[in-house]
């Protein structure tokens, strides 16, 4: 658990008694977690953190249900599942157990291990989200921003799944562009954003400016996002929105922005919007156990232990790993 906003060396082991289920929710006994860039944000103070019900951070989980209240019906004891739990749940995912409205708890992809699966619902929902918002489909060329990054992996699979025309994303360094080498077919090209050029040969890539660019590291990349779209172009950023300047390329393009946050429906009071968030954690199982999605790369980082999470915080606020990290609990 966090003691008190600020370093990750904040974080300390706690003996918590299990919680008490409440109407709505099913008790997950947790296999396994994973990290995102949100949690050593939440860690750091930033204003997400204010919605904070449990001093317990992490928000992906992949699990066995332990209990189930009597007013749930679609999901019973034993049963495998994965769940963005939002800052609805009892406590995070950093735990052994977490209680979470049934709402948000989807039955895990058979095709998936539990490490493989904890690592799919922040990034697999936001990529969803980001996709659908500027309007993807077929014979549509892409640009992404931040393709070796956890969410970016994924907008690269489901990318590749719709078949886009021609897919174009960003790698910084050696590790970022072995990654993507790796996990990725030649139908993903890749440019240097270090190279002063890289706007134009990503425009020469496509053979002209592109349909959508989702953008998810924002500053100067974000920039480079509205310079890239056509006319009538989408763009989607799960970071910031753009400045005045940006805004005018934008315009000049009658371009649309769409800004992307994953937890939007949570913050709804009305519990049939956080089905929002088990329809796109089936939709995801369904392509996975289908064979349509391939199954993402994981890092298992180790076992629930404060070390864990304190070196899994560094790696991330570093910017020091491609993909996902997962522990085991």
């Amino acid at each position: 658990m966090l003691n008190q906003f600020g370093s990750a060396d904040n974080f300390e082991l706690a003996d918590l008694p299990i919680p008490s289920i409440q109407k709505g929710e099913v008790r997950i006994r947790i296999k396994a977690a994973s990290f995102n860039p949100v949690d050593y944000q939440i860690r750091k103070g930033s204003p997400e953190s204010s919605r904070l019900t449990s001093n317990i951070l992490g928000r992906d989980l992949s699990g066995i249900i332990d209990q189930v209240d009597e007013t749930v019906s679609d999901l019973k004891v034993g049963d495998e599942v994965f769940s963005y739990v939002c800052d609805l749940a009892s406590n995070g995912t950093y735990a052994e157990y977490c209680n979470v409205p049934a709402e948000l708890v989807a039955k895990k992809p058979l095709a998936l291990t539990f490490e493989e699966a904890a690592c799919v619902p922040v990034a697999g929902i936001t990529a969803m989200l980001a996709l659908h918002k500027s309007n993807a489909g077929k014979s549509k060329s892409i640009f992404v921003a931040g393709g070796a990054g956890g969410v970016g992996t994924f907008v690269l699979l489901l990318a590749e799944k719709f078949g886009y025309k021609t897919i174009v994303t960003t790698a910084g360094n050696e590790n970022s562009a072995a990654y993507l080498t790796k996990n990725f077919s030649s139908s993903v090209n890749q440019i240097n954003y270090r190279d002063s050029r890289f706007i134009d040969k990503a425009i020469e890539i496509n053979n002209g400016h592109f349909d959508i660019a989702i953008d998810l590291v924002g500053g100067p990349m974000l920039s480079a996002c509205c310079r890239l779209l056509g006319i009538d172009g989408n763009l989607a950023s799960a970071v910031e929105v753009p400045n005045n300047d940006d805004f005018e390329f934008l315009f000049s393009k009658n371009a649309s922005f769409h800004s992307i946050g994953a937890n939007a429906y949570s913050l709804s009071k009305d519990r049939r919007r956080w089905l929002t968030y088990r329809t796109i954690l089936n939709d995801l199982s369904g392509g996975f156990d289908d064979g349509i999605l391939k199954k993402p790369p994981v890092t298992t980082i180790g076992t629930l232990t404060v070390q864990t999470v304190r070196q899994a915080h560094d790696l991330l606020e570093n910017r020091s790993i491609q993909g996902k990290l997962v522990m085991t609990c």
